[in-house]
């Protein structure tokens, strides 16, 4: 960063509920940032555990942040997404990072983003990450830094679209409607649109987040098989009406399609499938579903086929098959 360049303020938001577990190691991940211009604002969104206690508690190991640090009330409980938009709007750095309360990062995450958007003068700037997952760690290289951005060739339902690996210029985050009250798929509804709008954004291949699965009951991954089907298709109709309605529609047309259909897929997954819901939802993404290389074939066999014959044929010969205690 050139000497001349001043600092840009980096606001960090964190949503918190039943994050006691892990939300020490958080915030000491933040606090403990090497770069100096923090905005810190903590969504407390009706946690009913101890973690606002814990924050303060460590906040006092910390006193150079005092004054960098605020914790909004949502009041009661209200969904991550909603807690994310309240600190949004609430925040006035020049770029957001969002983490969440059982992750943590890097000491130098911070730093090493913000130079990287003042070096590179960008919207975005993206990092590669760690998967941490019990006592295992992975780090998530980006195969292709020049094209990480580029939404019409990138997998839907990855970590690529994750908010929390990247820091976005508040500026384009304030030009975005709220998303609906949806808390899967949240994340790929604002970073798809944000990176429709950047000017230029940079990925750089240095895993500096550390993304936390299979050990907390509150993950995403926990919510059930039709809530995240349902906000999937939410989240896909929302998406496609905003590109629609700022005549970006054309230009990322490829995108659209495969989200639509990755939206829809799990009509199709898990111990009840529901063939004709599937093919009545989205019907103009299942033109050329072998050619959905992310999906593993025998899948796209299925969708071929479900696509080709009756719904409620292929519903007959599924439901012979369903194992009686198998759960939704």
């Amino acid at each position: 960063m050139a000497d001349n360049t001043p600092l840009p303020l980096i606001s960090v938001i964190v949503p918190i509920y039943n994050a006691e577990k892990y939300i020490e190691q958080c915030v000491r991940s933040i606090f403990g940032q090497t770069y100096s211009r923090l905005e810190i604002i903590f969504v407390n969104d009706g946690t009913p555990d101890g973690s606002i206690e814990i924050i303060r508690k460590v906040a006092a190991d910390y006193p150079g942040r005092k004054g960098q640090v605020t914790i909004i009330d949502n009041g009661c409980n209200k969904g991550s997404t909603v807690s994310r938009s309240v600190g949004i709007k609430n925040c006035t750095g020049d770029y957001v990072l969002c983490i969440d309360s059982d992750d943590y990062i890097e000491a130098n995450m911070v730093s090493i983003l913000a130079e990287t958007a003042c070096d590179s003068d960008c919207d975005i700037v993206a990092a590669s990450f760690y998967i941490n997952t019990f006592d295992k760690e992975t780090a998530i290289g980006i195969s292709d830094t020049r094209r990480f951005f580029d939404i019409n060739h990138v997998p839907i339902d990855t970590l690529h679209f994750s908010l929390c690996n990247k820091i976005i210029k508040r500026s384009i985050l304030d030009r975005l409607p709220d998303i609906p009250d949806a808390n899967c798929w949240d994340d790929l509804a604002l970073s798809c649109r944000a990176f429709a709008l950047s000017q230029k954004a940079v990925a750089i291949n240095m895993p500096l987040y550390h993304y936390r699965v299979g050990e907390n009951s509150c993950s995403l991954t926990s919510q059930g098989h039709k809530k995240r089907l349902q906000d999937q298709i939410t989240v896909a109709r929302f998406v496609e009406d905003w590109f629609i309605g700022n005549n970006l529609d054309a230009q990322y047309a490829p995108f659209l399609k495969n989200m639509k259909f990755s939206a829809k897929i799990k009509y199709l997954r898990g111990g009840k499938r529901d063939f004709a819901a599937w093919k009545h939802t989205f019907p103009e993404a299942n033109r050329g579903i072998l050619q959905y290389r992310h999906i593993p074939l025998p899948y796209r066999l299925l969708f071929f086929i479900a696509d080709l014959l009756p719904a409620a044929l292929c519903q007959r010969v599924s439901d012979l098959f369903r194992p009686t205690n198998n759960a939704d």
